[in-house]
């Protein structure tokens, strides 16, 4: 706990460092490197020498409202989404600041940007086609990194964080066990991370269809199962910034138009609804700790569909 003569003196980049330092030990590396990015980009340069003692809701509102405007130009005006995540924050510190009883309890009340969720379109029946023909002509660990999205559901770096000990090709199954990822540190560096999936129902076990289980038979030869995937190296994964660049000129060379990667992973969600699947093995294999999650981000209905529903309806 603080003395008094050190709270007339407290700022509030102290108590955001103080507040991360408090919750570092229950969060992923990746988090915490996020949260650190958040508060260096965008809440400290507004709050970061502002008195605690000197706060109120009034003083709150408008520096939050001055970080989403990007009034003092250090950045672009923030979407929706970070908007949110650094009001999020601010409240967070804000609490902690009065269970230190450094403040009393605030109420931080502004009017967010209006959020408006980009709807990725999945690839169609004939640029799945295409890609698959691409891959299955000259077949590499990286082109079949594509059909680990689009046909398991993998996310880039999932992909990234398999080694060939992942795969149990006796009995047809992948256990996705390690993501890779690339975070910020301070002072402008990054750096490379390989940690456990996104969520606990990340680490998931997936049956592998026949046709891509016997190509990856092929490609397994005698490599030991501590290899990386996609480098073919026992030393260092493919990090997911390098793979996006070999997926945008395969998806080129396969005659696909240009996408995010994610947006295999939304094709490979989109195909097991309309071929049928449940909701509840779908947000499993995707490795999803919720089924709303699968339902708000993937359950989208095209025309054929409504027509399809209503003449079977009526």
């Amino acid at each position: 706990m603080l003395k008094k003569t050190d709270k007339a003196n407290f700022h509030f980049a102290a108590l955001a460092e103080q507040w991360l330092a408090s919750i570092s030990h229950g969060i992923k590396e990746s988090t915490l490197a996020h949260y650190d990015y958040t508060l260096q980009r965008y809440l400290l340069p507004v709050f970061g020498a502002w008195s605690i003692r000197s706060l109120d809701e009034q003083r709150l509102e408008q520096g939050i409202l001055e970080v989403i405007s990007s009034k003092g130009g250090g950045h672009k005006p923030l979407g929706a989404s970070s908007a949110r995540e650094c009001l999020s924050m601010l409240r967070r510190i804000c609490k902690y600041a009065a269970h230190l009883r450094l403040m009393r309890p605030m109420e931080i009340v502004v009017k967010l940007p209006q959020f408006e969720r980009r709807q990725t379109v999945p690839l169609s029946a004939q640029e799945q086609t295409n890609l698959r023909d691409f891959v299955l002509e000259h077949p590499t660990a990286r082109k079949v990194g594509l059909l680990l999205q689009m046909q398991l559901g993998l996310r880039i770096g999932e992909v990234c964080g398999l080694q060939w000990g992942d795969f149990d090709l006796a009995a047809g199954t992948l256990t996705v066990r390690r993501t890779v990822s690339r975070i910020y540190c301070r002072n402008g560096h990054t750096k490379v991370l390989i940690q456990t999936p996104k969520t606990r129902s990340s680490s998931r076990e997936i049956p592998i269809p026949q046709e891509l289980l016997a190509l990856l038979r092929e490609l397994c030869g005698n490599v030991s199962a501590e290899t990386w995937f996609l480098s073919g190296s026992t030393e260092k994964p493919v990090e997911p910034r390098c793979y996006r660049k070999s997926i945008q000129l395969y998806l080129q060379q396969a005659a696909v138009r240009k996408v995010h990667p994610h947006a295999l992973r939304h094709t490979f969600a989109t195909t097991c609804l309309q071929a049928g699947c449940d909701i509840k093995t779908l947000s499993e294999l995707l490795g999803h700790a919720d089924p709303n999650i699968t339902l708000r981000r993937y359950v989208h209905s095209n025309m054929n569909r409504k027509r399809r529903e209503l003449e079977r309806v009526f």
